[in-house]
């Protein structure tokens, strides 16, 4: 009940509790379940004391929405719409006796109205709330949707981006070469400012290596609404039949004998269960439509039996009838706002599992980029920076041969870096899960299942190698810190998804996770998109990644659409 009760909660006190539904809402309730009362009055005399009533109710109402729109602090704006609820409920009774005596109708019997004011407060409540919590889950889903939908055409166009990535990274690499190339220190003072020329570079190459390709968000052009079908999604059994014994009761309490009250109830509530139950009937678990149709249809015959159950109990018309109208409405009014809500989860869901995609495959563009970006920033910042550094220290007063000697060494310095994207990277051992696995097998123990395919594409992309470790070293890591007994597990493999090959990597050590135990947010393990959970009486530390194609790769169920590319 966790998401129905935040909707209640963000439109009471979000500053947009009264719309035009408000209204429609409040001329719906005033002309159909609350009607006057006295049955001396013709159906043209209930109209227009009902239509009167409403006009000024809707009229307080407007003020609430002015108030409301007025005050900035979610507090006070709560107060004055429960406030505001509580007054216009209660005194609703006496306004609409007020009218009727104006125009010389029959009123009910004075006794009566505490009760009536009750029954006002309970219907009132569920309408209002009811419909204001609607209401905004469906402007927030149309909100989240657009928002996600816009970055999501952002991402768009993956491959374009990834071009431009590379282009500008070859520019930027080939002007810290040219920096060198070109570079003609003649003095001591050149060399040093060669030093920071090149740490300038350096420092560029880095930050290129470090940021995603750019989002173009001014050019990004905003998608079209999608139009999705309307849909009902059952409410949890027995809830519309609880919803409507507890709007009626303050009624029934005054109309009906005690004994006979218990009856009813129990009656509507085994009417509802068994309505409710009939539309989850297995043939009708793959046949929504069907479904929704056994529901609406049933709440129908249940509005039926209980307006049958009022009429045999002495309930006089039309308020005998009133549940073969409001059962229903209530039902799928239900229905409705909970096929809203899951709605927006499935929606922010493929949009953000879309958007991740997105990223995760700019990533697999840039990835050799990104490492040859790191490699020359390397270069620059280590060999020929920490090169001209050095120099400075050890040649305060340099001659011009030990010059030209430091200057002949700068021209294979910026060969070096302006190959680095055009030749094949160095799988180094830094990048290999060998010595990692090695030296947390000397502290504890340590099974490792490295496939063979796996273990080829890790070979020949040392970025790929270098994320697995970090997710690798910290899975180890939290075993060590966390695992009831220290040992653990490592599964590297290969799967063919239905969303493409994937690299799933697993660490898993004795001892369920305590609850709500999670990465550390902005770890480097986190941002690749692992994840802690349990299975069974194990942590799992998991991460899935992006790979290009891999043939002889095991099939696998996973796919992406429900989650994030990087992790199953």
């Amino acid at each position: 009940m966790r998401t129905p009760l935040r909707a209640v909660r963000r439109a009471v006190g979000g500053g947009r509790f009264v719309t035009r539904w408000t209204f429609v809402a409040i001329a719906a309730m005033s002309l159909t379940v609350l009607t006057p009362l006295p049955a001396e009055l013709s159906g043209g005399e209930r109209a227009l004391v009902a239509t009167a009533t409403a006009a000024v109710f809707a009229l307080a109402w407007g003020v609430v929405a002015v108030a409301e729109r007025a005050s900035r602090r979610p507090g006070v704006r709560a107060t004055i719409v429960v406030g505001a609820l509580v007054l216009t409920a209660l005194a609703r009774p006496a306004l609409q006796d007020a009218i009727s005596r104006l125009a010389g109708l029959a009123v009910a019997p004075a006794d009566e109205l505490p009760l009536r004011a009750a029954t006002n407060l309970v219907a009132w409540a569920i309408t209002l709330i009811g419909t204001a919590a609607l209401v905004d889950v469906a402007r927030s889903t149309r909100e989240t949707n657009t928002l996600l939908a816009q970055v999501l055409a952002q991402w768009n166009g993956s491959a374009e981006r990834v071009r431009g990535y590379t282009a500008n990274a070859r520019a930027a690499i080939r002007a810290a070469a040219d920096a060198l190339e070109t570079a003609r220190p003649e003095t001591v003072d050149d060399v040093r400012e060669l030093a920071s020329t090149l740490r300038v570079h350096a420092r560029d190459l880095a930050d290129r290596a470090a940021a995603p390709p750019s989002l173009d968000v001014e050019d990004a052009a905003p998608p079209p609404h999608a139009r999705t079908r309307s849909a009902f999604r059952l409410p949890p059994i027995g809830m519309s039949a609880m919803l409507y014994g507890l709007a009626v009761l303050p009624y029934a309490l005054r109309s009906v004998p005690p004994v006979a009250l218990v009856l009813g109830l129990v009656a509507g509530l085994l009417c509802g269960t068994v309505a409710d139950l009939l539309s989850r009937l297995r043939p009708l678990a793959r046949r929504p439509r069907a479904r929704g149709g056994v529901f609406a249809a049933s709440s129908v015959l249940v509005g039926t039996v209980l307006a049958a159950i009022a009429a045999a109990q002495g309930v006089p018309l039309p308020f005998a009838a009133v549940p073969i109208l409001a059962y229903p409405a209530l039902a799928l009014a239900l229905a409705r706002g909970r096929a809203a809500m899951h709605g927006l989860g499935v929606e922010r869901r493929r949009l953000s599992s879309a958007i991740a995609a997105r990223g995760r495959a700019d990533d697999l563009g840039t990835r050799r980029v990104r490492a040859g970006l790191h490699r020359a920033a390397d270069l620059v910042h280590g060999d020929a920076q920490g090169a001209a550094v050095h120099f400075v220290l050890r040649h305060p007063d340099a001659t011009p041969a030990e010059v030209a000697s430091f200057r002949a060494g700068l021209t294979p310095l910026a060969d070096a870096v302006r190959g680095v994207l055009d030749d094949p990277e160095p799988t180094a051992e830094t990048v290999s899960l060998t010595p990692l696995l090695g030296t947390w097998g000397v502290a504890m123990p340590v099974d490792a299942d490295v496939a063979a395919d796996a273990d080829a594409l890790l070979r020949n992309d040392a970025a790929l190698a270098r994320d697995v470790v970090d997710v690798v070293a910290e899975g180890l890591l939290n075993a060590a810190k966390h695992a009831r007994r220290r040992a653990a597990r490592v599964d590297v493999h290969l799967l063919a998804t239905a969303a493409g090959p994937r690299l799933r990597v697993r660490v898993i050590s004795p001892g369920a996770p305590a609850a709500g135990a999670h990465l550390r947010a902005g770890s480097r393990a986190d941002r690749l998109g692992a994840r802690l959970t349990a299975q069974g009486d194990d942590t799992v530390l998991e991460a899935l990644f992006l790979v290009a194609d891999a043939p002889g790769s095991v099939v696998s169920t996973e796919h992406s659409a429900g989650g994030s590319e990087r992790h199953a």
